[in-house]
Parts: C-alpha cells; structure tokens; sequence
C-alpha cells in the first residue's frame, strides 16, 4: 500500500521499531534497534521513551533491553480476534485434523501480510508444524500463502508479489514472478493448492479457498505435514478433505453455495472468475513496461 500524503513521520519511525522485534528476538538494545531501523540512535531513543510511557514497549529489568509492551499484547489479540471466522472455523479444522491425521491451519489477508489466525494440531506430530497464530504467512511458497494469492483480485497478488518478492527458501521455491503467475493460474484451474517442500525442506501443505457472506476470499484453510504422507495423497483423498472443510466453513459464514463448490463439491472459485489469467498476465505486462 502506497505511502500516504499525509504520513507522520515520527509515526512511522516508530512502527519501523516495534516492527524490528521478532520472535526470535523479543529483547533488543537502542543500538540494537538503531541498527535494525537505519535510525539514529538518538532518535531511537527519543521515540523508545515514548513508546515505554504509552505502554508500547517495556524495559527488561534484568537486561536492560527493550521488549513489547502489555499494550501491543492487548491490541494484538484484538488484531487476532477474528472471533467471527475462528469461532466458525475451528470446529471444522478439528474435525479435519481428525479424519486427515495431519495439522490445520487457517491464514487471511490483514492489509499487506498473511498472517495465520487459527491453528489445530494433530496428534501425530511426527514433524513439527513450526507457524504460530499470529506469525506472517510468506505468500509465494506456502500452501495458504498462494492460495490466497491466486484466488484475491489478479492485480493486488501481483503488487503483494512485487512489494514482497519471491525470496528462495528452499530449491522448489519459484523466484520468477511471470512463472508464479502461471502456478497461480494452475492453481485456480485445479480449486487448491499445493506447497511441496517449497516453504521448508520435508514439509508439504494443501490449501483451499474460504469465502465470506459477500462472496470475497476470506481465507485459505490447510493441511499440513511430512511431504511423503501429503504429497502421496496431492490430488486424492486429502486434498477433497481440505476442499470440503473449506466449503463448509465457507458456508457456515454466508457464502453463496454456487460461488464456493462445484458439482462435486469442490472448492472451484476460479470457474466463478473468467478471464482472471489473462487478465493477471495482461497486468504484469503492464506494470513490467512501465518499470
């Protein structure tokens, strides 16, 4: 999303310093952050003062570094409610966790990210399904991550694409943003998707649509699992389990039975959207000869 006109800048200095803690670093020093944010350490500091008094950020006592505070806590299970899809959801991902033997887990589109807003574990956790609720989905590698990538408006997925990239995380992830498109047109022909050891090395994901009472994508809901168990059923048993999981809960929350199944009650949105390939690879021929 473009910058607006009227961007406060102190505000988004600010937003750049909560944005530089992880969960692999929850604690960080002024230089530390200084470093991280491009910032100088001076206004590093001015701004960490204010955000310690307005409870954003809370300083350790014991190593003197900085974390987020109570207030972003707050705020975040708000961000995170979702009470609507995840109350709605989360019977159904349990009941898929149970007949599939694999881990569910629901991702939506919050602004400019994907971030995971439901998660049911299987029992048979022979491999450990590292996302988390809250944590950022990475749009081009991820079962979910695409889904939501080739079943969203052809031009949003394409700026997403082109503002996040196409990082390698592993050899199966695609790089090529025109080869992406062509993935995500395939994906859409088929109603789901597939992340085949392209997010992390021996985990493999299905992935399927999830549509709200307006008939908009609401999220994409998944399996997820060892690539040998997931892989050995693309296109079988499992995957018609994530498409009819993601059809109830579409269902559950309004959306029109035509717009999200098929005869054979497979998610098939795309056949609802005609034109939206060519008009995906029309757009990224434009935008490639203004670049």
């Amino acid at each position: 999303m473009p910058a607006p006109d009227y961007q406060v800048q102190s505000l988004a200095r600010a937003a750049a310093l909560l944005r530089a803690f992880s969960m692999e670093e929850p604690l960080l020093t002024i230089g530390e952050l200084s470093a991280r944010t491009n910032l100088p350490r001076s206004t590093v500091h001015r701004l960490v003062v204010n955000l310690v008094h307005l409870g954003l950020l809370a300083r350790d006592p014991i190593s003197d570094k900085y974390r987020p505070g109570l207030m972003l806590a707050r705020l975040g299970n708000l961000a995170l409610g979702r009470r609507h899809l995840r109350d709605l959801a989360r019977p159904v991902m349990e009941r898929l966790v149970r007949h599939s033997g694999e881990s569910s887990v629901l991702a939506a589109i919050d602004g400019d990210v994907a971030v995971y807003v439901e998660k049911a574990e299987s029992e048979r956790r022979s491999l450990s399904i590292t996302s988390r609720i809250g944590d950022l989905v990475p749009l081009h590698c991820t079962g979910t991550g695409k889904c939501l990538l080739a079943f969203m408006n052809p031009d949003e997925a394409i700026r997403l694409l082109r503002s996040n990239g196409l990082p390698r995380r592993t050899g199966r992830t695609i790089t090529d943003l025109e080869a992406m498109l062509v993935h995500l047109a395939e994906i859409r022909a088929r109603g789901y998707a597939v992340d085949g050891g392209e997010s992390e090395e021996g985990l493999a994901s299905i992935a399927a649509p999830v549509w709200d009472t307006a008939n908009r994508l609401a999220g994409a809901l998944c399996v997820a699992g060892p690539s040998e168990r997931v892989l050995a059923e693309e296109g079988g048993a499992l995957a018609a389990m994530v498409q009819a999981a993601a059809e109830e809960i579409s269902k559950t929350l309004g959306a029109d039975h035509s717009m999200a199944a098929g005869g054979d009650g497979a998610i098939v949105g795309c056949q609802h959207r005609p034109g939206r390939v060519d008009r995906a690879r029309q757009v990224a021929e434009g935008q490639k000869g203004r670049a």
